[in-house]
């Protein structure tokens, strides 16, 4: 089963999620196939890496492609550096295209003439800078006109945080698409690299959200991620040229949170409670805060925190035992409730 059919089959499990998020954009490709999939939801893509100009450019690229395919077939072919005199015209050419059209698809161009993972940002820097430069099978075919690509999306361009925090987003019927960079991605294919730091900010903001997270052997985070309850993890053997370079590889790792109904009926019956008893409710919300408790309640100078649990069933994960035995060390009254009857004599 190809990914297209794994992604498919994971959108199907979240069929009261009404928002879609590509949060880090890239190429669109995840916004693109879950609008194709899903166009009952709203899809939004983070556009972060202004793509859309990339796509807007691809008559111009097509011209480019079809003068540097012609250069490179000058070489005659197979996997090999470029020689020095191919590599002075094919300066030329860019050079004159950017002159020309006042743009140059670094990201495209770099794919075609160096060396796999090496990039150029931009055209000052592919002058001065010396790149290993090798020579790939480029074909002249053009690359086709992307008319229908971005219809039915709602393009967005922001810092990846916000869509954490906007309470726009309802946290029940959101999903979050998650292909972040690697940590320390050298920003030649990213505007902005990922440092420890965001992948930390990441894990805590996703921990109580709906989620799919594409990664793989490469990413340090798949040892944080096991540590989170309830996810499905699509395992593929990863290719290789003999059977020891063969391992198992993370597709993609995703998580539904639902409220179970019980607690939502259990939550409403005593928030009615309190507040006819004068206590103001506050829903806890896109703090944040992985695991911080359902609802804050305050009245006459006190604060009471409640995680509201299914009564008989429910437990707690560890980010919210964590989160109450640190309000409860802050001397705050911070509890669990699996009852009205409990919640009664908490508030009383």
């Amino acid at each position: 089963m190809g990914w297209f059919e794994e992604f498919k089959t994971m959108l199907e499990t979240f069929p009261d999620c009404t928002t879609i998020i590509d949060v880090f954009g890239g190429s669109g490709l995840l916004a693109h196939q879950a609008r194709r999939l899903r166009p009952d939801a709203r899809v939004v893509w983070n556009d972060f890496d202004n793509y859309r100009e990339r796509l807007a450019r691809i008559p111009e690229t097509n011209e480019l492609k079809i003068k540097i395919a012609a250069l490179l077939q000058e070489t005659g072919g197979g996997q090999k550096k470029i020689p020095p005199e191919i590599i002075t015209s094919i300066k030329q050419v860019l050079r004159d295209h950017t002159q020309k059209f006042g743009y140059l698809d670094c990201i495209t161009v770099s794919s075609w003439i160096l060396f796999s993972g090496n990039y150029f940002k931009t055209w000052e820097e592919f002058e001065k800078e010396e790149k290993d430069f090798w020579y790939h099978s480029l074909l002249s075919a053009p690359y086709p006109a992307p008319d229908t690509y971005l219809n039915g999306l709602t393009v967005v361009r922001e810092d990846w945080r916000v869509f954490f925090t906007d309470p726009v987003y309802d946290t029940n019927r959101t999903l979050f698409l998650l292909d972040p960079p690697y940590f320390f991605t050298d920003g030649y294919s990213y505007e902005g690299a990922m440092t420890y730091q965001d992948q930390s900010d990441l894990l805590d903001l996703m921990g109580s959200r709906n989620y799919c997270y594409f990664t793989n052997s490469n990413s340090a985070l798949i040892f944080h991620i096991r540590e989170f309850e309830g996810a499905t993890r699509i395992i593929k053997k990863k290719a290789g040229t003999s059977f020891s370079q063969k391992k198992l590889d993370e597709f993609m790792i995703y998580r539904h949170i639902t409220m179970n109904q019980k607690e939502k009926e259990l939550e409403t019956e005593c928030t009615r409670y309190a507040r006819e008893r004068g206590w103001l409710s506050i829903k806890l919300e896109n703090t944040g805060h992985t695991g911080i408790p359902d609802r804050l309640y305050l009245k006459d100078g006190k604060a009471i925190f409640v995680e509201f649990k299914t009564p008989g069933s429910g437990r707690l994960s560890v980010f919210q035992s964590h989160w109450l035995e640190r309000l409860t060390r802050e001397q705050f009254t911070a509890r669990t409730v699996w009852t009205m009857e409990e919640f009664k004599e908490l508030i009383k």
